[in-house]
């Protein structure tokens, strides 16, 4: 597998560390909020990684924490009169209902800030004393930038770029501009925890580091997580862990070796999401969180959008482009219903193996596998995907092929490849009639449709072919066509669509 690997700026070979097992730690939400649809990008290409690592008979251990001590969980819990405590319970409950709706498999382990902060500040004593931070007679802690040799090595950043224009700001106890936090000062108000420094709580970046080597053994494997992230939290969190495990001067590591420790291999990003071609903000009024989203489109729906662009995309959230990969969606649950209905036949002509149709799965499921292979692009994925759903359809037209056993065996191999292409993606899962159902509920809720309506004038319509009175049939038939009703005859009776 080639992976895109940010700090080389490179697709490279994915090798783990350990054969195979992977260790992938992915920086998870901050719970004052809702999530947007920015956290169902991210959360769906690595829920994507993880399945397709699996299928590859990897062992992954996947961590995804969830900060639950920060500044804008201290505010919301301060607007709304609540403990910090409860704003982030609340929101990490809603970050989990809206996975499970978009079928993201829950990481194996789902470690929180407030209960590592023993880990935190001993991650901090380690980099004081080996000089890479410092504590101020206010009681805050700074990471001590140019002490780090490999600053910036992530983001492609040089310090003396970074600091152009930067001041220490009157009052703080900063050495240089750039140090960051790994410790901060109690306030009134805020929640705190001892410390050898006073009372306080901890910086963002330092919770990644300190969760991460817990639960993951160094280096990581894979490190995960938005593009907006790069700079400062990832590049901070590379440096902190890794200055942590260099000897103070003349000392070794206590292993025989001096060598700096590598905090993690392939640092991979997904790209952001736009709303009709703009950046997302509250302020401009495109603000699109999970739920606004699922009140009209089905997560199954979500998802599949998600995935019609590599992950590494930008990818513009918009009416058309969602409701177009609705209307994808719906034709492929149309083909694999009506495949299913199909093979429920009882009588089949004996006829010998279709080489060439059996060797058209092979190739569609090779190029499907190089795609995924290629940087997980889905987008290259679905379009296989749509391929063979051509090919069914070919099947299932053809009167002569489509009544042999020989359409059979091409049928029961293209939906075996379904059921393969559902375990990576987590699409196509459903049943074709649940599928059916849901879509039409949601498209008549979105429409403002009475499916009660509908649902009798294809009765109708049925009982006016049922009498032979196909001018009032096909009279029907029109004016549910200008319901946006699409009938279809089938021998196992009418199926309709909303369009």
């Amino acid at each position: 597998m080639q992976l895109y690997n940010t700090l080389k700026r490179q697709k490279e070979e994915f090798i783990p560390v350990q054969p195979g097992k992977v260790g992938m730690y992915v920086c998870g939400i901050t719970a004052y909020d809702y999530c947007h649809i920015g956290h169902a990008r991210s959360a769906v290409a690595f829920d994507v990684l993880v399945r397709y690592l699996r299928s590859q008979g990897l062992d992954v251990t996947f961590v995804r924490n969830f900060t639950d001590v920060d500044d804008k969980i201290i505010n919301r819990a301060n607007q709304e009169g609540l403990p910090s405590g409860e704003i982030s319970e609340k929101y990490i409950r809603a970050f989990h209902e809206d996975m499970d709706r978009l079928n993201v498999l829950r990481a194996d382990i789902e470690p929180k800030a407030t209960e590592h902060i023993q880990e935190m500040l001993d991650l901090n004593a380690r980099l004081i004393e080996n000089g890479h931070a410092y504590a101020t007679p206010s009681g805050d802690v700074y990471f001590r930038v140019e002490s780090f040799k490999d600053y910036g090595k992530l983001s492609g950043r040089s310090l003396e770029d970074m600091q152009a224009g930067a001041r220490v700001a009157p009052g703080e106890e900063k050495e240089h501009p750039m140090d960051f936090a790994l410790w901060k000062a109690a306030k009134p108000g805020e929640p705190a925890w001892d410390s050898p420094w006073g009372k306080g709580r901890p910086g963002w970046h330092i919770e990644c580091s300190a969760m991460s080597e817990k639960y993951l053994p160094l280096p990581l494997d894979i490190h995960g997580g938005g593009q907006d992230l790069i700079f400062p939290h990832h590049e901070n969190e590379i440096a902190q862990t890794e200055a942590s495990h260099e000897p103070k001067a003349g000392q070794s590591c206590g292993c025989g070796d001096t060598k700096n420790v590598e905090f993690c291999r392939y640092w991979v990003h997904n790209g952001f999401v736009q709303i009709n071609s703009e950046k997302m903000s509250k302020s401009l009024g495109n603000f699109k969180t999970i739920r606004d989203i699922l009140e009209f489109y089905l997560p199954e729906v979500l998802r599949f959008f998600l995935l019609t662009r590599q992950y590494r995309s930008p990818i513009d959230f918009s009416t058309e482009a969602i409701e177009d990969a609705e209307k994808n969606l719906q034709r492929i649950y149309q083909c694999l219903e009506a495949a299913h209905n199909h093979l429920s036949r009882d009588k089949w002509n004996n006829a010998a193996p279709d080489a060439a149709l059996l060797a058209e799965i092979s190739k569609i499921s090779a190029a499907w596998d190089e795609s995924m292979a290629d940087d997980l692009n889905s987008a290259a994925a679905l379009g296989h995907v749509n391929t063979l759903v051509h090919l069914i359809n070919r099947v299932l037209e053809d009167k002569n092929l489509g009544k042999s056993s020989a359409g059979r065996e091409v049928l029961e191999l293209a939906l075996e490849r379904f059921k393969s292409w559902n375990a990576v993606l987590g699409l196509f899962g459903q049943s074709p009639a649940v599928f059916r159902s849901e879509l039409r509920a949601i498209k008549a809720k979105r429409n403002n449709i009475d499916l009660a309506a509908i649902e009798k004038l294809v009765a109708a319509r049925q009982e006016a072919r049922k009498n032979k009175d196909f001018v009032q049939a096909d009279a029907v038939r029109d004016q549910l066509a200008d319901l946006g009703v699409e009938l279809r005859d089938t021998v196992d009776g009418v199926v309709w669509d909303l369009i």
